[in-house]
């Protein structure tokens, strides 16, 4: 396993370190990954082509994007899920199906870190409720500020901690209340 690299594509560099966590905690850490943060969905999807180009050109055989289903402005509800895959399945044809992962995780990756107590209680104590359907949580990264509150009245989560909570992350449990990531950890298990 050690001799593939892995490209990591996302809107952020701490989504991409975040995921980073979990593909050396599934696959191992001895696995080569080279990221790339787009610094937004909007540059996400219009350097994807020509960015998997210049990352296949420099060794990497597997490829992980990972773009968030964000909400309209104008409404407040998700957008189409399967409009965005189908656009980011065409902005990386180039790159065989098998190889490749597109992760949409609902609204933000941080969703993810409601489904486990664990997680929870570690950045808010008693306060926080782990959540079956996490996905369905409105703003999971500022509700995860709110949570870290303290007394002092200062949160103590940043999108910084992501790669801690990855770490802390228990897998299966994610996997079973939050299908993006089912569909990662099943990708990621696969190779």
């Amino acid at each position: 396993m050690s001799n593939i690299k892995i490209a990591l594509i996302a809107e952020d560099n701490t989504d991409c370190e975040a995921i980073r966590k979990i593909v050396h905690r599934v696959i191992g850490a001895n696995v080569t990954t080279q990221k790339w943060a787009s610094n937004g969905c909007s540059s996400l999807k219009k350097k994807l082509t020509s960015k998997l180009k210049v990352l296949s050109r420099e060794g990497c055989s597997i490829f992980i994007v990972v773009h968030d289903l964000d909400r309209n402005p104008q409404n407040g509800s998700l957008n189409y899920e399967p409009a965005l895959r189908s656009k980011l399945e065409v902005l990386s044809s180039e790159v065989r199906s098998h190889n490749k992962h597109i992760c949409i995780p609902i609204e933000e990756l941080e969703a993810w870190f409601w489904s486990d107590p664990a997680v929870l209680e570690y950045l808010g104590g008693e306060k926080g409720k782990a959540r079956v359907n996490p996905d369905q949580i409105k703003s999971p990264k500022e509700e995860l500020i709110k949570l870290s509150v303290g007394e002092n009245r200062k949160p103590r989560y940043s999108t910084n901690m992501n790669v801690e909570l990855a770490a802390r992350l228990n897998l299966d449990l994610c996997s079973d209340r939050c299908p993006s990531f089912k569909d990662l950890l099943k990708f990621l298990r696969s190779l």
